[in-house]
This record gives structure tokens, sequence and C-alpha cells, in this order.
């Protein structure tokens, strides 16, 4: 009888263990959770699409005039911790007032333990490679082990204009249960990371014409964020970020004070309207999944910009 119990409770808390979502879950505990998986994480590879579907129409009230606008990448991302390396390549196809150009794009990157940090560029159209070395004086590798686990609340960054909800039920990644987090970012979200960043340095930063005038363009635009969790490891599986919904009123009236200033009175009564079907950013991310960057010879001979030194703070 006392085996049987044993066995039975030993299932119970294997279930308990492989169950993934709880309804239970608060956005803090999750961040502390997510903070401490972290601290295993030794790769990352992430598998990215962007997509972009607009059009600007003009129109002077006799004649109108459509010009497509549109993009589409892929772009695979690996990357280790111990050493610190990164792998990238894909391409990206942009179309606008003329056939759509793919252009390549692969680079990689590694860091010294002085704090040195080399990027190699491959030239999209040469096809020869590039090298640009910074050096911070900073040992990236301990600092970022001495951050590891160290978990920043969704309640601070609500603070920062980043208000995240937490789904009450799961979503499902590639079979996976996953804690779903969405927000939305605006211009109103930007304005008070700037004054909470003001407070912070002293310094009005929306003072600034450009700033002023970034954020006026932004008005009415809203991106969308979603942020899935998996339950079972608390490491993200799952981003997407869309642009969708957002109104460009003030944008295109924008667009239209700024033709009248490049060509003249004679734009004025030409009206724009930049319609967006979609603007969207996705992304897969596996873990503990590439166990080395081999960065090829050719690349390592690349010639070597002047190096940037930045002073440690």
């Amino acid at each position: 009888m006392k085996k049987q119990l044993l066995t039975g409770l030993a299932i119970v808390a294997a279930a308990s263990m492989l169950c993934g979502f709880d309804s239970a879950e608060t956005l803090d505990s999750l961040s502390e959770k997510m903070a401490a998986a972290e601290v295993d994480m030794k790769s990352m590879s992430m598998g990215m699409d962007i997509n972009l579907d607009a059009a600007l129409n003009m129109s002077d009230g006799t004649t109108s005039n459509n010009m497509p606008i549109t993009a589409a990448g892929s772009l695979q991302i690996d990357y280790t911790l111990d050493p610190i390396a990164m792998k990238m390549d894909g391409s990206i196809d942009v179309a606008a007032l003329s056939d759509g150009q793919t252009t390549p794009i692969e680079s990689y990157m590694v860091t010294a333990e002085d704090g040195t940090m080399t990027t190699y560029m491959k030239d999209p159209v040469s096809g020869s490679w590039q090298a640009q070395s910074d050096s911070t004086g900073i040992d990236i590798k301990a600092l970022m082990d001495s951050t590891a686990g160290q978990s920043v609340s969704f309640s601070e960054m609500s603070e920062w204009g980043l208000n995240f909800e937490l789904a009450p039920e799961a979503a499902d990644v590639n079979g996976a249960e996953c804690y779903l987090l969405s927000c939305t970012f605006d211009s109103a979200a930007l304005n008070t990371i700037l004054q909470k960043a003001s407070e912070m340095t002293g310094q009005d930063l929306t003072a600034d014409e450009n700033v002023s005038l970034a954020l006026s363009m932004l008005d009415g635009i809203v991106l969308n964020i979603e942020y899935y969790v998996d339950a079972s490891t608390y490491l993200p599986a799952k981003a997407h970020l869309d642009l969708n919904g957002s109104d460009f009123s003030t944008l295109n009236a924008l667009i239209g004070q700024t033709m009248v200033s490049v060509l003249g009175e004679s734009a004025a009564s030409t009206t724009f309207d930049l319609v967006l079907n979609d603007c969207s950013f996705d992304a897969t991310i596996a873990y503990n999944t590439v166990d080395e960057i081999v960065i090829p010879d050719e690349v390592l001979a690349a010639p070597t910009a002047d190096t940037v030194a930045t002073p440690a703070a």
C-alpha cells in the first residue's frame, strides 16, 4: 500500500512538471521564471520573416497614381554565448517603382575578452568581405554572466509605457503550449520612455526639435507586439510585431507638406494616402541547438576598417 502511495505521488509530481500552462501564472512570476531559465542558455537560433505590402496613392483631383511598395525578407541568425559569436544569413526583396531586387545578407560577429567586437559584412554586389572592429574595454562575457538570472518585471516595464497583458488561455506554437503576452506601443508610450529617460539624465529629451518632429510623425501609428513563452521551458518561442491597424492620417499630412516644400505650391492640390495592407515581423526561436559558429578563412582574411575605441564608463 505504501509503495502504491509513493508511486502515485511520483506520478502526480511528474504530471505537474509536464502540465505546462498554468492559468494562475502572473506577469511578474512569469518574468522571474523566464530570467531563471535563461541562465542555462548556451546558444540560440532564430528564424525571422519580414513582410511589407503597402502603397502610396497620389491624387490631384483629376488624375490618380498608385505606387506599390513591397518587401519580403527571410533571415536565419545563430548565436552562441561562450564564446559570444553570431552568424546571420538570408535575403530581402524590395520593390518600389521598379521590379523587385533581391539583396543577399550575410555577416558574422565575434568578441574578444578585452571587449573588442569584430563584425564581418559581405558586400551584396561585389561579394567581398569587410571587417569592422569596435573596442569597448569591457569583458562582455563577464558582464553578461553577472546579469544572468536578473529579471525585469513587467510591472516595471509598464512604468516605461510598455503595458503587457497575459492571455488567460494557452497559445499553440508548433505544437507547444505557450503563454501569450501582448501589448501595443505608440507615440504616447515612446513619450513616456523619453520622459523617464529625461528624469534619469536631467535633460529634457522631448524639447529637442527632431524628437518632437519624430513624435508628431508617429501620431496614430501603433506597433502591436505578441510574445510567446514556452510553458514547459519558460523561454521565448516566438515573437510577432506588426503596424497593422495604424492611422497614417498625420503622416500623410506631413508627406504632403514635405512635397510642397520640395516641389513648390504646384503640389499643394495633391493628396497623399499611404495604405498599409501588411507590415509584419515574425520570429521563431530555438535554444541550445548551435554547438559552434565557424567563420570561414576567407572571411577572417577580410581587410579591417579603422578600429573605433570606445572608453569604458
